[in-house]
């Protein structure tokens, strides 16, 4: 029959190694490999991986090299039944150790239907057989080997109905003994290896494989990023961050959880996660985030990376102080560096561990914190703590530590970059939560930018959108009524319930808008106005309308030269900002999009009369002249 056909498979982006496997293997075929990091799960088909393996050393998925890696393997078996006959296989990181090899495998290949020439030995019982031959046992590698068609067609046909797991998995598994038991179907194959490896992998093989990486999975799941809060209007720092579509699991449900001024509750959030849980495939990640008290600073992908990394199906937020229950603490060993205690706030882990571990009943007013410390302890579950704020950074008695670098969130003092920034704590700690938001987002000094968009509604009347996030409008709403100083200017001929930004205690909001209206708004209205100068800033207010206070305003013109206004909130019905003789109006607008008109008598305007709710808008005036300065109650 002539020699043995040898193949060597070996990627199109990797030519170093295929003119050293043509120097070193002149007689074997190039087999064009599969490039995993270019596949997906749709372009693999009608293959699919296995989506709940899990590497036995390091406990990670199926990587992306791995997946790339079997099907390769898979067009060599193909090329081997068509061929009717054995052949060699070698991956393109093989070195010869014994230049004899092929004579070798030519005095054993009628006698074997598969042969390593290179293995490591993981596990179970190896017989001698001869003086260069013993049963392989439970081995690794797929460098170099002899195979039949025999052994081709059973892999094949295992592949035809079994997802895909890594080659040196599926080899052991058909041919002899796996750490699983034998999957050989009853083939009874003859297999072997050579006592001392034939072939070896070159010097540091291991340490550039693709298929050995922690992090370059096969993405063959979805993240769903998950809050509970019930006020909406609360939750913005999560549900305003497109990076994400996040699913508020409390939007329109009654809060049954309890609440910290009355003692531990919050199992209602797990109810509500255990439910949703039940809709999604066991493969897929889930993480959770409390829906008031947190943000997320970092893409999607830098945080899967991170959590790929634990090598844990879960992994929750820890912090310094074990509540509610101090006397679990003994259960939590003390770390080498960073926080020791289970938080529940925060947490990341597959869809199958999370409904394992949360499969236990638990009441919607009892502690859910307490419930998932109770389960973490048992040491059951694949879950691990994020001690040193790898991916969540719990702020409680840590807030003097919370600072942002060059972009980065950092704990100093785990000295560790953090991905989610969790305010869980006193007033302090909410206080620095805050502050810290502001300078991540940027709050409105970082909203100009070329997304943003001007849109002429009608005569004179623009829509601004993509300037002022959500979040800020929340903040500033927030501040006023905890200021309450709401009344009516006593000369107004039009008068309002209204607080202006610079006699808030919070004086952060002015200077803020100060700079924001400098830099951006004056900007926007002289490029939508090329004849116009922008001389500054007259007046910055925020009006409420309830109906317990003032409900409408009738139509008027403002003593500006340019004006602004946005609604703040738009949980109520009725109050439209309209103007009849330009027949615009905002009254579907979004919160934070604001309206641009020209503040003199061309441009009456009024306020609908309220139906429900409690509107709260935002109005800003440009002055008419350079002597027309900021407004100053007396």
């Amino acid at each position: 029959m002539g020699q043995i056909k040898e193949f060597f498979i070996n990627l199109d982006r990797c030519v170093d190694k295929r003119l050293s496997m043509e120097q070193k293997f002149p007689n074997a075929y190039r087999i064009r490999a599969i490039d995993g990091n270019q596949e997906t799960p749709e372009s693999i088909l009608p293959y699919v991986s296995e989506r709940n393996w899990r590497d036995p050393c390091y406990n990670r998925r199926m990587t992306k090299g791995e997946v790339g890696c079997v099907l390769s393997h898979i067009k060599v078996w193909e090329a081997c039944v068509a061929r009717g006959e054995g052949v060699i296989v070698h991956e393109d990181d093989a070195v010869v150790i014994n230049p004899d090899y092929m004579s070798l495998v030519d005095q054993y290949k009628d006698s074997y239907d598969f042969l390593y020439l290179s293995r490591k030995h993981i596990s179970g019982e190896v017989i001698h057989l001869d003086s260069l031959l013993e049963t392989s046992g439970f081995c690794y590698w797929t460098l170099s080997y002899y195979i039949t068609p025999k052994v081709a067609k059973a892999l094949l046909c295992y592949f035809e109905h079994k997802p895909l797991i890594p080659a040196d998995e599926i080899i052991p598994a058909i041919i002899d003994t796996h750490r699983w038991g034998n999957l050989n179907q009853g083939y009874n194959f003859k297999a072997a290896a050579f006592k001392d490896n034939l072939i070896y992998p070159m010097d540091g093989a291991f340490d550039i494989s693709e298929t050995e990486s922690l992090t370059n999975i096969w993405e063959d799941y979805m993240l769903h990023v998950l809050t509970v809060g019930t006020d909406v209007n609360k939750t913005a720092k999560l549900t305003d961050d497109n990076r994400y579509n996040i699913t508020n699991l409390g939007a329109g449900v009654e809060w049954q959880g309890g609440n910290m001024a009355l003692g531990p509750g919050g199992g209602q959030k797990i109810n509500l996660i255990k439910e949703y849980l039940k809709t999604l495939n066991l493969n897929d990640v889930v993480m959770f985030l409390d829906g008031y008290d947190t943000f997320i600073h970092s893409d999607p992908e830098v945080i899967m990376q991170r959590y790929l990394e634990f090598g844990k199906e879960i992994v929750f937020s820890a912090e310094k102080t074990c509540w509610p229950d101090t006397s679990l603490e003994e259960h939590f060993p003390q770390p080498q560096n960073g926080y020791r205690f289970l938080n529940s706030g925060t947490f990341i882990g597959t869809v199958k561990e999370l409904r394992s571990m949360f499969e236990k009943p638990i009441l919607n007013h009892e502690d859910d914190q307490l419930y998932a410390q109770k389960q973490f302890i048992t040491g059951k579950y694949d879950a691990v703590l994020d001690h040193e704020s790898y991916i969540f950074f719990c702020m409680s008695k840590s807030e003097q530590y919370a600072r942002l670098e060059n972009g980065w969130l950092i704990n100093g003092e785990t000295r560790c970059t953090s991905c989610v920034a969790h305010g869980n704590g006193s007033e302090d700690t909410k206080r620095a939560f805050e502050e810290l938001y502001i300078k991540c987002k940027g709050g409105l000094r970082d909203t100009f930018h070329p997304s943003y968009q001007v849109k002429n509604v009608g005569n004179e009347i623009s829509q601004i959108k993509g300037l002022i996030p959500k979040d800020w409008c929340e903040r500033l709403i927030n501040a006023c009524e905890e200021d309450g100083g709401w009344h009516s200017l006593p000369s107004d001929k039009f008068p309002g319930q209204e607080i202006r930004l610079n006699t808030l205690n919070d004086q952060s909001f002015i200077e803020e808008f100060r700079e924001f209206f400098a830099n951006t708004l004056s900007p926007v209205a002289e490029a939508a106005w090329p004849c116009l100068k922008m001389y500054g800033m007259r007046d910055c207010f925020v009006i409420k309308y309830s109906s317990d206070s003032q409900t409408a305003l009738p139509l008027h013109h403002d003593m500006s030269l340019v004006s602004f206004a946005c609604k703040l909130r738009d949980d109520f019905e009725g109050g439209e900002l309209n103007f009849p003789r330009q027949n615009v109006n905002n009254g579907n607008w979004a919160p934070g999009e604001l309206i641009m008109w020209p503040g003199q008598v061309t441009h009456p305007h009024e306020s609908l009369a309220m139906k429900s709710g409690i509107k709260y808008g935002l109005v800003v005036w440009s002055s008419r002249d350079s002597g027309d300065t900021e407004y100053y109650e007396q």
